[in-house]
């Protein structure tokens, strides 16, 4: 083996090859944070609806309205709205409107105020009175489901 010819190889130094070493380590050790601690979770929009009140009245039949409350990133839309109590479930017409005629999508926006949901009469078979207990559930348009519950009034 010629000697002359080990000698003229090039690399580089051990401390240049430490610091590279070192800056990926770190660089990896932030990414797997960011996941793992949700700090780029962040970054990314969604709906976070809650039914914040509901309330029935039982002389019109299942008639009233939901409050709901989206404290998230993103606007959604209540699309429908069902109702079960006294063991039948019924689909009212729901809508923006405090007497809807038929089934309109109602926007909640994020980080507005709350948003009312009214709920109209409708051919439910169950009969309702006061003191019942009424459980619902809203419909979204990014696939949710929102539940709330109640009593009639």
């Amino acid at each position: 083996m010629n000697i002359n010819s080990a000698r003229r190889r090039k690399a580089i130094s051990p401390v240049l090859a430490t610091v590279i070493l070192i800056a990926i380590t770190l660089i990896a050790a932030i990414a797997i944070a960011g996941f793992v601690f949700g700090l780029f979770g962040s970054f990314t929009s969604s709906a976070r609806v809650q039914a914040v009140y509901a309330s029935l009245s039982h002389t019109t039949g299942p008639a009233g309205y939901v409050t709901f409350q989206n404290t998230g990133t993103s606007n959604t839309n209540v699309n429908s709205i069902s109702i079960t109590y006294a063991g039948a479930t019924c689909n009212p017409f729901s809508g923006p409107a405090a007497s809807p005629t038929a089934t309109a999508a109602v926007t909640i926006t994020a980080g507005a105020s709350a948003v009312t949901v009214y709920i109209a009469q409708n051919t439910c078979t169950a009969p309702a009175s006061a003191g019942i207990s009424f459980v619902g559930s809203a419909a979204l348009s990014n696939g949710g489901q929102v539940p709330f519950s109640g009593v009639f009034t």
